[in-house]
């Protein structure tokens, strides 16, 4: 099987640029190419264009193909300084009339009457912020997806080898130990499926002018409900029949739901590889190459390649898009038809939220791919336990008629298990001489069965086949 590399946050001899980090640390290549001003400005003229060759298309006696085609093509930064639109935005308080007069400065004379023609700010800023979000999920998609298949290929790696599980803080159960990563994977799956779903669904662009009833393009004489349709399958973006100023921000809060939820798995895994680091578990071991100092006062930490603060961001960064959850839910309380109290906090939590977590879900993937198992450990943590934690399997055996001619109740055999159990562990006495030194157990089960059943090495239930089954369904499968 070809292993799954870990997406690196930036290329190699990528040049980095802090100051376009979220607070000069956060962040991916990818998701700079998104967020930031210069970026909302080029998604801002990119519709700008857009809009002008979709009602060309419709309208070419109001727009000429020409100068719809003159817009588009100067519609970007590489003709307009975003120097310029700041400048602007600065002088007339309006960020939309900086980026219109902007453009404004370097077309025609005969292009420059339709620019934002039949437009009012919101069908600029709301379709830009859809595209800007689906290029976002897209970007997401494609990290979780990367952890996602690294995890699997560590659930096969380890499908051999026994692991005990736990269940309130005590041993519970025998598995493996790529056990726990089926179920991340399959966790992780259903964030992706959610994903799609929300991508299909909840992706609002518009235009349809100050309240959302086309008064621009019914004064021009142009169908606006067929303009916004066309206008938004340009740009590849859902929309509303019947929005406001803006789409419903209920779509946006289905967006902060995903990437909340999104977290709350890789905040769960994040803490399932901490946990098992720990000196006390020290099953996982980090064997990145890069090696990380882990304190000046207990030099000790080193040895398993210092804190694990990728693990541990990743737990912080749950917590910020938790909060940015509960302020996108109070952002969908609007005032019919026109506001602006969703507008600055979105921009600023969709773009910290989408950058913290593509930058936690690559360094967590980076620690998986590098994880190594302490077989040994591993096996020590099953044995530990005496063979008691298979005492359910004995008692199933005792009372299924199958085995034994005379079955016992089930209450009879939990009990006697009970009591056998507790003596074991209490003694520190092997559980399979235990069982075999009861007469009640061995006139019903003989010396072959009760050796096989009491050894936890081998008891691991379907471990092995929903390791297979989780891996056969998800592995390198592509929501996009």
């Amino acid at each position: 099987m070809e292993r799954t590399q870990p997406k690196p946050r930036f290329p190699p001899n990528c040049k980095l640029e802090s100051s376009k980090l979220v607070h000069g640390r956060y962040g991916t290549k990818e998701m700079m190419e998104i967020w930031g001003a210069e970026k909302t400005f080029e998604y801002s003229l990119k519709v700008q264009g857009q809009a002008a060759l979709t009602l060309s298309r419709l309208y070419p006696e109001i727009i000429l193909t020409a100068d719809a085609n003159e817009i588009a093509e100067k519609a970007n930064l590489q003709n307009i300084n975003p120097e310029r639109i700041r400048q602007l935005e600065e002088k007339t308080g309006h960020d939309v009339i900086g980026v219109n007069l902007s453009l404004e400065e370097v077309v025609s004379s005969t292009a420059k009457p339709h620019i934002n023609k039949a437009k009012t700010s919101a069908d600029t800023t709301q379709p830009a912020k859809a595209l800007q979000l689906k290029s976002s999920l897209e970007v997401l998609a494609d990290s979780v997806e990367n952890l996602r298949d690294i995890l699997t290929e560590k659930s096969l790696d380890w499908i051999d080898v026994p692991f005990m599980d736990v269940t309130h803080l005590y041993d519970a159960l025998p598995t493996v130990a790529g056990r726990a990563f089926s179920h991340y994977v399959e966790m992780l799956q259903s964030g992706l499926n959610l994903l799609k779903f929300i991508y299909d669904n909840s992706i609002k662009g518009k235009w349809a002018d100050a309240t959302g009833n086309h008064h621009s393009a019914t004064a021009l004489g142009i169908d606006g409900i067929k303009l916004q349709e066309e206008y938004c399958k340009d740009l590849e973006i859902g929309f509303m029949d019947a929005p406001a100023q803006i789409p419903g921000l209920e779509f946006e809060a289905d967006i902060a739901f995903v990437m909340s939820r999104l977290s709350e798995t890789v905040d769960n895994i994040a803490r399932y590889i901490a946990w098992g680091r720990s000196d006390d578990v020290n099953v996982f071991i980090n064997a990145s190459p890069r090696k990380q100092k882990g304190s000046s006062a207990m030099p000790h930490k080193d040895v398993k390649n210092g804190n694990p603060d990728a693990e541990e961001q990743n737990i912080s960064f749950r917590n910020l898009l938790m909060g940015n959850l509960v302020t996108a839910v109070a952002n969908c309380e609007m005032s019919y038809a026109r506001t602006l109290g969703a507008s600055a906090n979105a921009r600023i939590n969709f773009e910290d939220g989408f950058n913290s977590l593509d930058h936690g879900i690559r360094r967590l993937a980076n620690i998986a791919y590098w994880m190594e198992l302490n077989k040994p450990r591993s096996i020590e943590r099953v044995e530990r336990s005496f063979g008691v934690v298979t005492s359910q399997q004995v008692m199933t055996y005792l009372t299924d008629q199958r085995i034994t001619s005379s079955p016992m109740s089930r209450s009879e055999a939990h009990d006697l298990m009970g009591e056998l159990a507790t003596y074991a562990y209490n003694n520190g006495i092997n559980f399979t001489e235990v069982v075999l030194a009861n007469d009640k157990v061995r006139s019903k089960l003989n010396e072959q069965t009760i050796r096989e059943i009491t050894d936890p090495l081998k008891y691991i239930g379907d471990s092995k086949r929903i390791i297979r089954l989780v891996a056969g369904k998800y592995h390198k499968v592509k929501t996009f």
